[in-house]
This record gives C-alpha cells, structure tokens and sequence, in this order.
C-alpha cells in the first residue's frame, strides 16, 4: 500500500561514479528513516546506500558494488520497512551471519531524476542477474517456476575461502521490495551452501515484511555454471547485484 506521495528530485551531484562514491540528491519527501529510502543508480545498474545524517531534503547515497558499467537513470523511492531481522541464517554447514540488513516495500511511486547516470568501473567479485521469462525447470522455485525469474550466474571456477563476505542487493518490482544486506559466510564454505544460505536469507528477510519470495540454486549441466534463483508473484522487472570480499 503506497502510503507517501512521491519524492521530487530537483538535483543530482555528481553525474558518475563508481562503488564508493558519495552522491548527493536534493529536493523533498525523502524517508525521515534514512536506510527506508531504496535508491537504484545507472539504469538499475547498482543500489545505493544511504549515508547518516541525510535530511528529508538532501540524501547523500553511497554506490555499492558494481557487476557492470552502464548508464541510465537515477530511480528511487522511499520504503516502508521493518528493523526486525535475523542475525544469522543456516543453510547445512553453511553460516551467514548479518552485519547490516534493510528490507522494505516502497511506500510511494517511483520517482526518476531524469539524468543519464554512468558507472564507470566494474567492481571485482561483483555478479549481476538477468530477468529470464522462465529457469528452464532447473530449480524449484515455489511453484512460480514458469514465470519470470532473475539468474545470476557464477563462473565455474568461482571460489569462496574462509571469512568471505557477500553483499546482496535486491529490488523486485511490482509492488517494489527491496532486500539490501552484507554479511559474513562461515562453515562449509562450498559454493552450493554458500549459494544456498544467501538464497535462503533473501526469503527468511521477505519474510518479515510477510512477502512471498522464493530463492533456490541450481547447477547448469551444460555450462557447468552455478546459478542463483529469486522470483516472487508479479514479477515483472527487477536487479540482483551480489558481490564476494574478504573480512
């Protein structure tokens, strides 16, 4: 239920930019919680985070990571979330256990800045989904298997070591969910369970916010790749950036 008019957005400061750079939004309505404004940068191609100390007028957002560079418009909405999450997620031997998490519906219409915004560097480690018409019957996916899901694939070679860190930003549309979190992967550090306790963190977080959302992992037999599943009812468009580190 949209329950706030949309923002306007009078300027953007600067046009471009990379994972870390501060960019400043000014104009009116924005969420007076900080982290309930869901920002996208770059035609959808990254999440930007906000920064404290952001007014109802003037949003300073931080870029995430980066899987590629492209340009497009600055979209955003201000969110009604919840700050109930859980500390930490099992999946098998895998362990994830949160350090920040934000989940929200958005609370108003999107609202466009109108500009052309460029991404100019790909952040390393970084992976971005595709919207896909259907998985192929490759995994389960709650009973919405024939309809539209977001992939993301991960190279055959990819791996995890100790204390490696994944930072997931998620914006299904429509109505608008967005599930933004970073945290630690412990335990059986596999590429599977690693996989498999993201994908169920993303549902276990919906969840909270009473949001049907299913995740799962699949191996592709032909490209030997592993692949990523989320999908929720509606779904018509939507990103899915996920991104490794180290502690």
């Amino acid at each position: 239920m949209l329950t706030r008019k949309a923002v306007s957005i009078d300027s953007v400061e600067p046009a471009e930019g990379r994972e870390g750079t501060v960019v400043t939004l000014r104009g009116r309505g924005f969420a007076p919680h900080v982290r309930n404004n869901c920002v996208v940068i770059g035609g959808m191609g990254a999440c930007a985070r906000p920064e404290p100390g952001s007014t109802d007028t003037e949003l300073k957002v931080r870029i995430g990571p980066v899987a590629r560079a492209t340009s497009g418009d600055l979209l955003m909405w201000p969110g009604t979330g919840t700050d109930i999450h859980t500390e930490k997620v099992d999946f098998g031997d895998t362990l994830l256990t949160f350090s920040e998490v934000a989940v929200f519906r958005n609370g108003a219409p999107v609202s466009s800045a109108g500009i052309d915004f460029r991404l100019t560097d790909v952040s390393p480690d970084t992976y971005s989904g595709d919207l896909e018409a259907s998985p192929a019957s490759r995994v389960e996916l709650g009973g919405f298997e024939g309809g539209a899901v977001l992939r993301v694939r991960f190279p055959t070679d990819l791996s995890l070591p100790a204390r490696t860190t994944v930072d997931i930003c998620l914006v299904l549309k429509e109505p608008t969910l967005a599930v933004d979190f970073s945290a630690e992967l412990s335990g059986d550090m596999g590429v599977e369970g690693c996989l498999g306790v993201i994908a169920k963190s993303i549902m276990t977080n919906a969840a909270l916010l009473g949001e049907r959302v299913h995740a799962g992992v699949a191996r592709n037999d032909a490209s030997g790749e592993y692949e990523l599943y989320v999908t929720k009812p509606y779904l018509e468009n939507g990103m899915f950036v996920v991104h490794f580190g180290k502690a």
